[in-house]
């Protein structure tokens, strides 16, 4: 299958952390898939990261905790670490480059949720297929389609002449899930190879 070391020593010539998307409308599918994903790949013997690009505020810490005291009075960067777990918590964005190059190191693939504007390969989840032209109008590097919508085929890659579109990539339906963790997992696999 897949040498970790191999791509350990590619990736450090390389200072890359290959990274893949997971892209679509709310309640399209994203975190069920990237936590298969993550599953897959973690079984494979593989450190993997997770980013999640939320479209919302949300509170870095809760009410009343010594981190969001030290964040109210100034820092911009706190990081609060025990005996078992680290958190890092910036009164700043963060593009997904920047995360990408901050995780070097220390995870072999970096699975991000969101992001749509990045310029990573990218697996799209539809739940309608006229989404399909929308997100091809906000994302690039789409590599494989992901359909809530029956098409009536047999198993497996949609036929594309069926769907209007530009996009190239294989368009599956989301109860094959068996080929859908499949196919994703050969994608990001492949990413590792690639470097």
């Amino acid at each position: 299958m897949h040498s970790k070391l191999a791509w350990r020593d590619t990736g450090a010539m390389n200072n890359v952390v290959p990274v893949l998307q997971i892209i679509g409308y709310k309640n399209s599918g994203k975190t069920t898939l990237a936590c298969k994903l993550i599953s897959e790949l973690t079984a494979c013997g593989l450190r993997v990261g997770s980013a999640k690009r939320d479209g919302h505020e949300f509170q870095l810490d809760d009410d009343g905790t010594d981190s969001l005291r030290h964040l109210s009075h100034g820092a911009l960067e706190t990081v609060l670490t025990s005996k078992s777990a680290t958190r890092v918590m910036s009164q700043a964005p963060m593009t997904l480059d920047e995360i990408a190059s901050s995780m070097y190191g220390r995870v072999d693939i970096l699975i991000a949720e969101g992001f749509k504007s990045a310029r990573y390969p990218k697996i799209a989840l539809l739940r309608e297929l006229d989404e399909q032209q929308e997100l091809l109008r906000e994302a690039s590097n789409i590599q494989l389609w992901i359909s809530w919508t029956e098409t009536g085929g047999e198993p497996g890659p949609v036929s594309l002449s069926k769907f209007p579109s530009v996009s190239t990539a294989p368009i599956l339906v989301l109860k094959e899930e068996t080929t859908v963790i499949q196919s994703a997992l050969h994608l990001a696999l492949s990413l590792l190879s690639s470097i």
